[in-house]
């Protein structure tokens, strides 16, 4: 691969952002990626969502910047860094739960992506490509870890009305938005990264579609099941909190 050999001694520069970031290195090169920050709720969004103009212009320039690096200017991977770091570092985070991890996991999931740069073919943008490496990678590492999420009854789920979860998870509340980050832990990863992608990242159907391997109609059938699926898990740690006091 032309300017992508991991033994050339290149190195990305990176800058630290306000939020705060780690520095990591691996094959020859270091980087910097910021924490992600914690967007507030509600989850509660009208299907499907547009690809924004914003985005295209990203995309686009995005394309300039690989051609670049499989050109020989290896720097210019730092932009791209940069710009996804903090998106990728939030989605690995709320999927393996523990920091440390997290962050390795992100190093992982950006080396991947720069040694395995000229096989992207542009099937989806290259943050939907990188979303999709970072997923399967953190997944990879929950098997090994053989996680174990909280099983639930499909069939509540069918006793859950779209007002139900519409109100409950409209509240913007600390106590709220404290129940609710501790349900979505409990979430199977697949719902978890949608939820993710979809809720904080703004990401398509279409593009988490790509990201999870299925169809975006599969996406909006879970993407709506899983607002039951939180209702149902915020009312039971809802109970067991009464329960303690």
């Amino acid at each position: 691969m032309t300017g992508l050999s991991p033994e050339r001694p290149d190195s990305f520069g990176g800058r630290v952002c306000e939020g705060g970031g780690r520095a990591c290195s691996s094959i020859g090169f270091s980087f910097f990626f910021c924490r992600h920050s914690k967007k507030r709720l509600p989850l509660r969004v009208t299907f499907p969502r547009e690809v924004h103009q914003k985005d295209r212009m990203a995309s686009k320039d995005d394309a300039r910047i690989i051609q670049r690096v499989l050109g020989g200017e290896t720097e210019a991977f730092a932009e791209l860094l940069e710009r996804y770091g903090a998106q990728v570092y939030g989605l690995v985070a709320r999927l393996v739960g523990i920091e440390a991890e997290a962050e390795e996991l992100t190093q992982d999931a950006f080396v991947r992506a720069y040694t395995h740069l000229a096989d992207f073919r542009g099937e989806a943008d290259f943050a939907t490509w990188l979303y999709r490496i970072a997923y399967n990678a953190a997944l990879m590492h929950l098997r090994r870890r053989r996680v174990v999420t909280l099983p639930m009854d499909e069939r509540l789920l069918d006793s859950v009305t779209d007002a139900m979860a519409d109100s409950a998870l409209s509240e913007t509340s600390d106590e709220r938005i404290a129940l609710l980050e501790e349900a979505l832990k409990l979430l199977s990863p697949e719902d978890r990264t949608a939820v993710t992608l979809f809720y904080f990242e703004e990401r398509t159907t279409r593009e988490i579609a790509f990201v999870l391997g299925t169809t975006a109609s599969n996406v909006t059938t879970r993407l709506h099941r899983v607002r039951k699926r939180l209702y149902l898990l915020i009312k039971r740690l809802e109970h067991e909190q009464e329960r303690q006091t």
